[in-house]
């Protein structure tokens, strides 16, 4: 009785508690993909700023004000590695890989309205982890415990935007996002008076959501600030920045991006500096460093992204790779004891977009 207590205990508090941003999130809401193309993997996840392109519908929308008409689709690779460290040392090493992400969309002018609609993944509940449980952490194991989930989030938008004065446009996006994960926890005894258990679960929750914002595209300077709402497995995020056109350096754009997650309330910052350099008229080098505000062990999360985009023809042909790792102290299982846990993921995305022209 007191070790079926003790693993309820745990099932409830995986199915309960709100873990930190990272891998582990897959068991609560789900890990938050952030770039859904080569341009903004590349540049580091950028939201507010930087991209005009299909894809902005999901993050700025104002951003395909007077866009012409463009279809484009992006697929990627992300691979997740979480490490539960204790005296430096890996105790547990837990990796997850995924190539199911991608995105599909499209947008057109009509008159003075841009009118765009896709689809993308923007989630992933995933997981898969074992460790072993200890009634005493000086004695040795009683058994091992086995949490596999799977499941994605998805979004399906529509979009409206347009120039509202000079160099300002607007944009707004709507549409549904679809939670669906399932959950399996398995524990398996050493011992022959302790029972083995299993509990299986899962959720399902489709909600309308939506996305807006601004755009000051000037000549030299350009800013933007955008907005995504809150639904039950996805938190609010708003960005705002702004990047410049530096001749000197080479014809280089350089720009700035704060994020903020879940604002007004736990403000989880993220930064993100980019610079995007021609290397010809048709190709250009893409590159990013990007950092958090969440210290644990005296360490605060980094990322660096790299990538290109290149025209031909009617077609724009990109690539994008970033690398972010942040430490943390939960741990997907409760009971699990460690110093910290570093957690890194990998976005390996190419995309493809084809402009059609000023149809209607």
């Amino acid at each position: 009785m007191k070790y079926f207590f003790k693993f309820t205990v745990i099932l409830i508090a995986l199915s309960s508690q709100a873990f930190g941003f990272g891998y582990q999130d897959a068991v609560t809401n789900g890990t938050v993909l952030g770039g859904f193309s080569p341009y903004t993997v590349a540049l580091g996840t950028v939201r507010a700023v930087g991209a005009s392109e299909p894809a902005s519908i999901f993050t700025n929308p104002a951003q395909v004000a007077s866009h012409p008409f463009t279809a484009q689709l992006s697929g990627s690779s992300i691979s997740w590695t979480e490490r539960v460290i204790e005296t430096d040392i890996d105790k547990t090493i837990r990796t997850l890989m995924t190539n199911s992400n991608g995105l599909a969309a499209v947008v057109c002018p009509v008159g003075d309205i841009t009118i765009g609609a896709g689809i993308v993944k923007v989630g992933e509940f995933g997981y898969d982890g074992i460790s072993l449980i200890y009634n005493d952490p000086d004695d040795p194991e009683i058994g091992i415990a086995l949490l596999q989930s799977s499941g994605s989030q998805i979004e399906a938008m529509g979009s409206l935007s347009m120039v509202v004065a000079g160099p300002l446009s607007a944009g707004f996006s709507g549409g549904v996002r679809r939670a669906a994960a399932e959950y399996l926890f398995t524990f398996d005894s050493f011992h022959f008076l302790i029972p083995d258990s299993s509990c299986a679960w899962s959720l399902y929750n489709s909600e309308f959501a939506w996305h807006a914002g601004l755009a000051l595209n000037g000549e030299l300077f350009k800013s933007g600030i955008s907005y995504s709402s809150e639904t039950e497995y996805m938190e609010d995020i708003i960005a705002f920045g702004g990047s410049a056109y530096a001749e000197h350096l080479k014809k280089a754009t350089v720009g700035f991006e704060a994020e903020l997650t879940s604002p007004f309330d736990q403000n989880r910052f993220l930064g993100k500096l980019f610079l995007s350099m021609p290397f010809t008229k048709s190709l250009e080098a893409l590159i990013s460093v990007s950092f958090d505000d969440n210290r644990v062990a005296n360490r605060a999360g980094f990322g660096f992204g790299m990538g290109f985009s290149g025209r031909v023809g009617q077609f724009t042909i990109g690539g994008g790779v970033l690398n972010r790792f942040r430490a943390r102290q939960d741990s997907a299982f409760p009971e699990e004891t460690s110093d910290r846990v570093d957690d890194s993921y990998t976005i390996i995305n190419l995309g493809i977009s084809y402009t059609i022209g000023d149809l209607l």
